[in-house]
């Protein structure tokens, strides 16, 4: 069984310092059922450090905010000063506005015509730049209050963010319009189509088994007039071959692959073992405006 599916996973490369954390980049996630983060030296372009934990490990039944100051008790240093801090949070009430019709101070309206109002949440948003696009999104207050009065310095995204500016970043040249990236998380996926090198198409779809995975998968292609012979599928999330739903795709769409990591970085060698398919979102934040 690959490390990465344990409750607790670490690696640390033995450069790593607790005392030298203002060198390092700190990429956190804030997951429905995990905390997940790198550390990242920037000076050496390498990444040396990551963890994972699933909420079992940390008593589930307790709110964000408390899990995350167990995690602190782990772990003091990351209470320290870093070169950077980003923090990802992952949920699916996201809703994508054109630059040109962006309002802030209607970001809650945009997000209701989606999203109904979501008690202790308060309504953020990114601005996709390279996109034109702005992105609105639920946080709830307590985590937004606890990781600002731990990282005040903190860059916030939301994960579907990040998803999009990384792809655009990363496959700006090289993208067929036949190509969808297909994101799996816990009970959602995302599907992102670019077309003549702009975003086309972006939908995160909830699914209950594996037969619902294939049908909006089926469903999108079509809607796209995309032939499930010719089209391109690009895996990344949670998914790996020998997973049900990896069988369905082997049976549906004759062309795909697992995205590769972002070799314009480094990766210490404690990290060979890890699926960077997997964890894609939370590797290329760095990139992100």
């Amino acid at each position: 069984m690959p490390l990465y599916k344990d409750k607790h996973t670490g690696f640390y490369d033995k450069s790593f310092q607790e005392t030298e954390t203002e060198d390092y980049v700190l990429s956190f996630m804030i997951g429905s059922q995990d905390f997940e983060f790198t550390l990242y030296h920037p000076e050496k372009r390498t990444f040396i450090g990551f963890e994972k934990y699933l909420f079992g490990e940390l008593k589930k039944t307790r709110s964000v905010k408390d899990k995350l100051e167990e995690l602190l008790k782990r772990h003091p240093w990351l209470h320290s000063s870093f070169y950077q801090i980003n923090i990802i949070y992952d949920n699916d009430m996201s809703t994508l506005v054109p630059l040109s019709l962006f309002n802030e101070k209607e970001k809650a309206v945009y997000l209701r015509f989606n999203h109904p109002d979501q008690k202790d949440n308060s309504a953020e948003y990114d601005l996709l730049k390279n996109m034109e696009l702005a992105n609105i999104y639920y946080m709830p207050v307590p985590a937004i209050n606890k990781a600002v009065e731990l990282w005040p310095e903190a860059r916030f995204f939301h994960y579907s963010s990040v998803l999009l500016q990384s792809l655009a970043i990363n496959f700006k040249n090289k993208s067929e319009d036949n190509k969808l990236f297909v994101n799996l998380r816990d009970g959602v996926f995302d599907v992102v189509n670019f077309k003549t090198g702009k975003l086309n198409f972006y939908n995160a779809f909830r699914y209950k088994s594996d037969e619902d995975f294939i049908y909006f998968l089926l469903a999108t292609l079509e809607q796209l007039k995309l032939n499930p012979e010719d089209a391109r599928i690009v895996l990344s999330g949670n998914i790996e071959k020998g997973d049900p739903k990896y069988e369905m795709i082997y049976r549906y769409i004759r062309h795909f692959e697992f995205i590769e990591r972002n070799e314009i970085f480094r990766y210490s060698y404690v990290m060979e073992e890890l699926g960077f398919s997997k964890y894609y979102v939370l590797f290329n934040v760095i990139q992100c405006e």
